[in-house]
């Protein structure tokens, strides 16, 4: 026989279990989880980034600004070379024109005359001193600066039959016959030294041909254009001029007297000069096409130095009114506050995106034997926790299950 309980029995439970499982299993997450691969970066990971890609766009943009500026210094000073070369070479091309003005002009003004009527040797002479000079056999005779000046001169002293003379001329030129366009003018200055008292009326012929050519023809048998006659007789010691207008070519100037000399001998009674212009007709029309193209390019040099000056000198603009300055400078001072609102602003929205990022994860520093102050600090810190969509948790990898639960939980709290 055995032996019974020898007293009461031991006290059992009294009351419920201490500790039962609170809420839903523990293994399932109380919030996002602690490693998010693919959530959205930490506050710390994404302000160091972020900044750096600032810091690096800053420096790229920076970089990009400064090759720009060179690139465009680089471009303006390969311009200032050329537009210098151009300016250069229109501001010659004038410098050129004008010259070839001076010296076509000076040219068509320069006469080039023939015979000399400044002087006459036998003035103060005798007629038998007049003769002796003449002959190369007397003592008397012509000096070397005398027959200088005698082969200049077109009179008739240089034979005994005086009253008349003869004179070979050669004009340049074009040998076209277009009146006031290639005709020459000629002018002949007569003196006449006559003293034996008879008339001095006077005919002179431009003869077309050599003087050795126009045997058998008289000063009558000309064109009205080729001869001059003079009823008037003419004052002694006085200049006459007459004038032509003929075409280029060889010409024979005769003289002759109305009334001849009865009295023959080396005593001059007709001196003569005469001045073909031919240089008139070719040098004035050249002055006057170089001064016009002159003109244009002196226009043109003025609009290449202006652009080179404008290309060149960038920093001396041209003078503004002083409305104009006042303006731009009153919209510069809008423009900079303008900047400096916008970039407050942009810096106020930096400092508001960056603040939530900033605040550490309750749930990934918190252990799990204390459970019983991790309501608490739900509580206190669920205002700072973003809420998200089962989209959203499915796409940090959160499962059906653990979605439900976190639900469960929120909708316990």
């Amino acid at each position: 026989m055995q032996a019974g309980p020898s007293g009461p029995p031991s006290p059992g439970l009294t009351g419920p279990p201490s500790a039962g499982p609170y809420g839903p299993p523990s293994a399932r997450p109380t919030g996002p989880p602690s490693s998010r691969p693919k959530g959205p970066p930490r506050s710390s990971a994404s302000s160091s980034l972020s900044s750096g890609e600032d810091m690096d766009e800053g420096a790229f943009e920076k970089l990009s600004e400064q090759n720009v500026v060179r690139q465009a210094e680089i471009d303006r000073r390969e311009k200032v070379v050329k537009l210098r070369e151009v300016k250069n070479s229109k501001r010659n091309n004038v410098i050129l024109l004008l010259l070839l003005v001076v010296v076509f002009g000076g040219i068509a003004l320069i006469p080039f005359s023939q015979g000399d009527i400044s002087n006459n040797p036998h003035e103060f002479s005798q007629e038998i001193d007049i003769l002796h000079r003449n002959d190369p056999s007397h003592q008397a005779a012509w000096e070397e600066q005398d027959f200088e000046l005698m082969s200049q001169k077109i009179w008739d002293g240089n034979d005994e039959f005086s009253g008349s003379f003869e004179h070979p001329l050669n004009i340049p030129g074009i040998p076209i016959d277009i009146a006031g366009v290639t005709t020459i003018p000629v002018d002949v200055r007569l003196v006449s030294y006559r003293q034996d008292g008879a008339n001095t009326g006077f005919k002179l012929g431009l003869f077309p041909k050599t003087c050795d050519d126009m045997s058998g023809q008289t000063i009558e048998s000309l064109p009205d254009r080729y001869k001059y006659g003079s009823i008037t007789p003419m004052i002694i010691g006085q200049v006459v001029t007459v004038s032509f207008e003929v075409p280029a070519g060889k010409y024979c100037l005769v003289f002759q007297y109305d009334t001849p000399p009865e009295i023959s001998g080396f005593r001059a009674t007709i001196d003569a000069e005469v001045t073909p212009h031919w240089n008139q007709p070719i040098c004035a029309p050249l002055a006057a096409i170089c001064f016009i193209l002159a003109i244009f390019a002196g226009i043109g040099a003025h609009k290449a130095g202006k652009e080179w000056k404008k290309v060149a000198q960038p920093d001396s603009p041209d003078k503004k009114s002083t409305e104009e300055e006042v303006l731009e400078q009153a919209e510069d001072e809008r423009g900079t506050m303008s900047e400096t609102v916008e970039t407050s602003e942009n810096e106020e929205e930096v400092l508001e995106y960056s603040t939530p990022s900033e605040q550490p994860e309750p749930t990934s520093q918190i252990d799990e034997p204390v459970q019983a102050t991790a309501p608490v600090v739900a509580e206190e810190q669920a205002p700072a926790q973003p809420v998200y969509t089962d989209e959203e948790l499915r796409a940090l990898g959160w499962s059906d299950q653990q979605i439900e639960w976190q639900r469960q939980s929120e909708q316990m709290q």
